[in-house]
């Protein structure tokens, strides 16, 4: 038998070795640091096929009630509310590029009514202000940054490679802390000076982006802060709405 054909039993055993290593580890890991799915839990895997296909976008548009459009790429609720909560509160950042889709798609949908806008004063006869466009993140609160240490929605703009408005909003020393077991009016008076915005922005169209809409509270006041320094809010677009503000498909 040529040398080159032999069996080599050292390399078996190493290759054995090392095989046996790696599933060791991983077990002792998965103890340490069980694996589940963001969405329904499933084990041993970050996010399952099925729960990866529930985050295709499915883009809803609610208004608020200034008139402003919302634009939502998923309906915050079931297995997609478990990964938006893992991506927010558990840490689990790589999510940002299962979840970054449904933002893209909810952008999309703001810049579907800018350029309805304009066709609509060509139509009329007038001018459609021609303003630069600029999306301002809504920033989380001093608390929630300081827990999470990173800022979620930063986190999937930049996955979409956007370029964005960043520390446009800033939030106040009085901004009011968590909305978890607040009614609707207790979280809307809770952010009423909440935010700060942090230049002027007269000559500027405006999209806000945030993470999860479900009072409107957070918007509103993004809305209060911008438009008091000269901005034209166009809209805003979010990763998920709550099912209560789920409305028509855009």
């Amino acid at each position: 038998m040529p040398p080159s054909s032999r069996p080599r039993p050292r390399l078996r055993r190493a290759t054995a070795w090392c095989g046996a290593l790696g599933r060791a580890t991983r077990e002792a890991l998965s103890v340490v640091s069980p694996v589940s799915c963001a969405g329904c839990r499933a084990p041993d895997v970050a996010l399952c096929v099925d729960c990866r296909r529930r985050l295709a976008p499915e883009v809803t548009r609610v208004d608020l009630p200034d008139g402003l459009p919302v634009f939502a790429g998923l309906v915050y609720a079931f297995e997609v509310r478990g990964v938006v909560l893992a991506f927010k509160n558990g840490g689990r950042v790589r999510l940002a590029e299962a979840l970054a889709p449904a933002l893209a798609a909810a952008l999309e949908g703001c810049a579907r009514v800018v350029t309805a806008e304009a066709e609509r004063a060509d139509a009329g006869g007038g001018a459609a202000p021609d303003l630069p466009v600029l999306v301002v993140p809504v920033p989380p609160s001093r608390r929630g940054r300081r827990r999470r240490g990173y800022d979620p929605v930063d986190l999937v703009l930049r996955r979409l490679g956007l370029t964005v408005g960043r520390r446009v909003l800033v939030p106040t020393a009085t901004a009011g802390g968590g909305q978890k077991g607040r009614d609707r009016q207790q979280r809307l008076r809770a952010r009423e000076g909440s935010l700060r915005c942090t230049r002027d922005l007269g000559g500027l169209r405006v999209v806000l982006v945030d993470d999860v809409v479900t009072t409107g509270g957070t918007l509103l006041e993004a809305c209060r802060a911008v438009r008091a320094r000269g901005a034209v809010v166009v809209g805003a677009a979010c990763l998920a709405a709550t099912p209560s503000w789920s409305g028509s498909t855009a």
